[in-house]
């Protein structure tokens, strides 16, 4: 009984290590040195912008806004290159998604609206700016040391993968060591004791929405990078992909409960679906399909665990 239990609470990794096993068998060159670095450098961009949306879900709250943020972020960034040194161009870009961020969280915690509202306006906000500041079209940036840290290598490690590590690395640290992330799961266990024990609910809200807009604002920094042209149509479902990974690594929608480990091997788990299904020429429809399919079950299983954790609660 308590082997199975411990193969249940494992679920997830279990869940990813079936998927390796299945592309490895099955889709051709997935095992190959060139699509390992491919899969790792997509993850890594959206990786960046999951560990911060961990941040925030597991604070209770949602941010939509996340991806039209990553897409400003480019535009503004190949925008004030040309007239500025591209290192500060990139600070300023980051500040900006950090005062973007913060903005919408005293929304959230000052004023009391709906996270999901105001995230949602925001992104309908950033991504129109993204397409009027473009003219609608990518703005190519052809800077060198931008395009290193987008497409360069480290000890034969591309740099995306390097930054997407150090900054695992420091958000693991963060919630696990620290004050300040002990107290964000407080907060989203329960708001109210969270209060009643004197933390500022306000300002853990608040800090939460400053690095999801920081981290939208280097992974769009990232993307510009690899990609040398900013786009204003890159940050479409970026969202709900960041939230997918987050989620289905095994953070709980209502707050509290997960981390950036979890977040780790739900990025894994949609990254190699993509590219197996890719590989394997399925349409890119089904991809979408089965992509939502995994989405909808982790989030009724979720539901149906927290009810089960709350019957046992009343009845024993």
């Amino acid at each position: 009984m308590t082997y199975i239990k411990a193969l249940y609470n494992q679920k997830v990794f279990l869940i990813l290590v079936a998927l390796i096993l299945f592309a490895s068998l099955f889709a051709p060159y997935f095992l190959t040195l060139g699509n390992i670095f491919n899969l790792l450098m997509e993850i890594s961009i959206y990786g960046i912008m999951a560990f911060a949306m961990t941040f925030v879900i597991l604070n209770g709250e949602f941010d939509l806004s996340i991806g039209a943020v990553m897409a400003f972020s480019g535009i503004f960034l190949a925008t004030i290159s040309q007239h500025m040194n591209i290192l500060l161009a990139i600070l300023l870009t980051v500040l900006l998604g950090a005062i973007i961020g913060s903005i919408i969280g005293i929304l959230v915690s000052y004023f009391g609206f709906n996270s999901f509202i105001v995230t949602l306006c925001a992104m309908f906000f950033y991504n129109g700016l993204a397409l009027k500041v473009s003219d609608g079209r990518p703005i190519m940036i052809m800077d060198p040391i931008l395009n290193w840290i987008g497409n360069g290598y480290f000890l034969f490690i591309p740099n995306l993968v390097w930054i997407f590590i150090i900054l695992f690395a420091a958000a693991d640290y963060i919630l696990r060591k620290t004050k300040y992330g002990r107290n964000i799961y407080a907060v989203g266990g329960d708001q109210k004791v969270a209060l009643l024990t004197g933390i500022s609910v306000k300002f853990y809200k608040t800090s939460v929405f400053v690095i999801s807009g920081a981290c939208a604002a280097i992974a769009g920094i990232l993307l510009t990078g690899m990609l040398n042209a900013a786009s204003p149509f890159v940050g479409g479902a970026a969202a709900l992909t960041v939230i997918s990974s987050v989620v289905i690594g095994g953070t709980s929608l209502s707050g509290g409960e997960g981390g950036v480990k979890q977040t780790i091997m739900g990025l894994l788990i949609l990254g190699i679906l993509d590219n197996s299904l890719a590989l394997l020429n399925v349409d890119s429809f089904y991809q979408t399909l089965i992509q939502g399919c995994l989405l909808v079950l982790v989030i009724s299983w979720d539901y149906y665990s927290r009810n089960v954790k709350v019957l046992k609660s009343v009845l024993y």
